[in-house]
């Protein structure tokens, strides 16, 4: 019974979507690039985006698995980001879509983003999510040619640090004060093995300490797979053999390839008595912040935030337990899920790395 009542109440969410779609003012748009739809529906939501959207007038740039690549989009979308809105849909369970909206500017930067809900009409969450883009809409005119040139802007780096991604979707655990004021974020990272780059934005952050949740909102990005990682949320104990992963002096002399260091948990407590970190004897660097800090069995067990200098104490470093990340990913607006997988508990050290590495990325702010 359960199950027919979430055919009908899908059944009912496309019926009356067709009926007052064109009444939703996003026809001042050229394109409306349909992208991820997840949920057991996705086939049959995406199939009706389409549909209906079209029957409406809009021209759609249908993203579907695996993602039409940045060179195969319409040209003046290339030129131009800003032409289109970016939907995303999903089911939040059997009755409900929540419906993401994105903007993005001349230069492909996320401008806006708004959320909309419902548990009854698909436009309903449509007409939530796209209200708060009015204020920035256009007129298109085809005959019009936009005088709109591209920002010129500061390809300068104000600084970078390091982060380790912990959902498929893209959420990123890094340090408060790596993204602290930042305009723009840009992570950088291997996926599928291309060095590839994509915007970010902050969604959560803990500034007592220390830490904050990005994630990449990026039109071009389809997620990651197969985190092979593990939450450790006991206390790790003195003596704990651990690994340091990250970007130190990425941008200056040291370079972009990821860095490792290794040590051991010299204490379970941090800077004067801090319970919330480990001291640790791995060498970390500026640009190291944010970094992930695992042990021998691949399990995260840290987020590296600090170092005294070498001229105070020699190999004294700090690293923000899990058990406060996962207090911080808890006040989430959605939940995610976290990885939790221990393929790594006994492959060598060497190849333990180059699994942890594809999902560690280089933090650039300004």
């Amino acid at each position: 019974m359960k199950y027919i009542f979430s055919i009908l109440s899908f059944l009912l969410i496309q019926i009356n979507f067709s009926q007052s779609v064109r009444s939703i003012e996003i026809n001042t748009y050229k394109y409306i690039v349909v992208d991820e739809i997840i949920g057991k529906h996705s086939g049959e939501m995406r199939r009706f985006f389409v549909k209906n959207l079209k029957k409406g007038g809009y021209n759609i740039v249908n993203l579907k698995k695996p993602l039409m690549t940045h060179s195969q989009l319409p040209q003046d979308l290339k030129d131009d980001p800003s032409l289109a809105l970016y939907l995303v849909a999903e089911e939040n369970n059997a009755f409900c879509v929540d419906i993401i909206t994105n903007l993005l500017d001349f230069n492909g930067n996320l401008k806006l983003r708004r959320e909309g809900r419902s548990c009854s009409l698909l436009s309903t969450a449509i007409k939530k999510s796209i209200s708060g883009l009015t204020s920035y809409n256009y007129k298109y005119d085809p005959e019009l040619k936009r005088s709109a040139k591209k920002t010129k802007i500061n390809n300068e780096w104000a600084g970078n640090g390091s982060g380790v991604i912990i959902s498929e979707s893209g959420h990123i655990i890094t340090n408060h004060h790596v993204i602290k004021d930042a305009n723009d974020i840009e992570v950088e990272f291997l996926l599928n093995g291309n060095p590839q780059k994509f915007n970010a934005e902050v969604v959560q952050f803990d500034k007592i300490n220390d830490l904050a949740i990005i994630k990449i909102l990026d039109v071009n990005f389809d997620g990651v797979q197969d985190i092979p990682y593990n939450f450790k949320s006991r206390i790790s104990d003195v003596g704990t053999k651990v690994y340091a992963y990250g970007y130190p002096m990425a941008l200056s002399i040291l370079g972009k390839e990821i860095k490792v260091t290794d040590g051991i948990i010299s204490s379970k407590t941090g800077f004067q008595g801090d319970i919330t970190t480990y001291q640790i004897t791995a060498p970390i660097q500026a640009g190291n912040s944010g970094g992930p800090l695992f042990d021998s069995n691949g399990n995260l067990v840290g987020i590296n935030s600090a170092g005294i200098r070498k001229d105070v104490a020699d190999n004294v470093a700090y690293s923000i337990k899990t058990n406060y990340v996962l207090n911080l990913i808890d006040i989430l607006p959605k939940s995610i899920d976290l990885p939790s997988s221990n393929k790594l508990e006994n492959l060598p050290l060497t190849d333990q790395i180059k699994e942890i590495s594809k999902y560690v990325v280089l933090v650039k702010v300004k």
